[in-house]
């Protein structure tokens, strides 16, 4: 019984991209009222635990019932509390266009989940994770769309005026940390439809963060060939071999940004002729030999893990270490145009410029 189960849930997962759950309207009266409505409720807190206990249950079926259930009532209270503080924005914020973008998104998968009813059987859960699917994959731009938002901002006002804003940098930190929630909460429910040895939906139960550096590596080394022509070698050294249960991606995400940030320093220091600001046509080009390798130390303890990564890049200036956690800070030139229109989201970001690097992973 179990074999055909399965071999039915694979079934109905390849159908379910072809479902069309109905989408209602609703006018911009009843949107802002159930906007409101929702957002006036509270925000259930939901552990790691409770996630992991629903991939451990017995009745895995019944269990995906229950937890569709919890996020049909959840969701769009988050999500409605994002919309509202788009909406109210200052300085005008809430009126470029990269931040109505965001809002829209937000709006539409608010209205999605609200038109659909309450998961009550296995084909209806079915419907339902196909439209956290749509929803993953709408959102999947958020940040760098932000970044465009805030980088409009910086122009018209100067990069002093947004950065002193405490109330931009606290609204930041709770879309993000909202975001981030949501987006495990979507991709949880997601995964646990097809289980994976070792993970419990995204969990990692046996993480192996020597592993995920070297991935993490050739993800920043990739970007930063693109940029420069040439990456650092990283050494990656220390307990590479041991385990922890944890979210791999996020530990990638935080990885990436920070050896992205090494490679950028070390370059710019040690090669600045690859630079647009250092480039001589009559230069010779460095080798990676000419540049000093980055090293990744992973050490793990009894009760928790570190990662250190160490580069010859020159260092903060002590004045500047203050600034380093300011969504809008960066010591890169801007993204060009073709790297604003990015697809692929956070992931296909450039090598630096927007000032979304550290803060973000300060938060995950």
């Amino acid at each position: 019984l179990d074999t055909v189960m399965k071999t039915v849930r694979r079934r109905c997962l390849r159908m379910r991209m072809v479902v069309r759950i109905p989408y209602r309207r609703l006018s911009s009266t009843a949107m802002r009222q159930q906007l409101q409505g929702y957002c006036e409720k509270p925000q259930r807190g939901i552990t790691l635990a409770e996630m992991i206990e629903v991939g451990h249950a017995k009745d895995l079926q019944k269990a995906l019932i229950h937890n569709a259930q919890m996020l049909h009532k959840e969701l769009p209270v988050r999500l409605s509390r994002r919309v509202i503080e788009l909406q109210k924005m200052p300085y005008g914020l809430s009126e470029l266009a990269p931040v109505q973008k965001v809002q829209r998104w937000y709006e539409k998968s608010f209205n999605d989940l609200v038109s659909m009813r309450e998961p009550q059987t296995a084909e209806e859960e079915l419907q339902f994770t196909a439209c956290l699917e749509r929803i993953l994959k709408r959102h999947s731009e958020v940040v760098p769309t932000m970044a465009q938002g805030i980088l409009m901002l910086k122009e018209q006002m100067g990069e002093d005026a947004v950065s002193s804003c405490p109330f931009l940098q606290d609204f930041l930190d709770r879309f993000f940390l909202s975001r981030i929630g949501v987006r495990m909460l979507l991709s949880q429910h997601v995964a646990l439809h097809e289980p994976a040895q070792g993970f419990v939906g995204i969990l990692g139960e046996e993480v192996c963060p020597g592993e995920e550096s070297k991935g993490a590596v050739a993800h920043a080394s990739q970007i930063c060939e693109a940029k420069y022509g040439i990456a650092p070698e990283v050494i990656i050294t220390g307990d590479i071999h041991e385990r922890i249960s944890y979210v791999p991606g996020h530990l990638h995400h935080m990885l990436h940004e920070l050896l992205k940030n090494a490679m950028r320093a070390v370059i710019e220091t040690h090669a600045p002729e690859l630079t647009p600001t250092g480039f001589r046509a009559d230069a010779t080009l460095p080798s990676v030999e000419d540049l000093p390798e980055i090293v990744l130390t992973v050490a793990a303890g009894e009760t928790d893990f570190h990662i250190r990564i160490a580069d010859q890049g020159g260092g903060i200036p002590r004045e500047q270490i203050p600034n380093i956690w300011n969504y809008m800070y960066t010591t890169a030139e801007r993204p060009k145009e073709a790297e604003m229109e990015m697809k692929g989201g956070i992931r296909n970001a450039p090598m630096a410029g927007f000032g979304y690097g550290f803060s973000p992973c300060k938060i995950y």
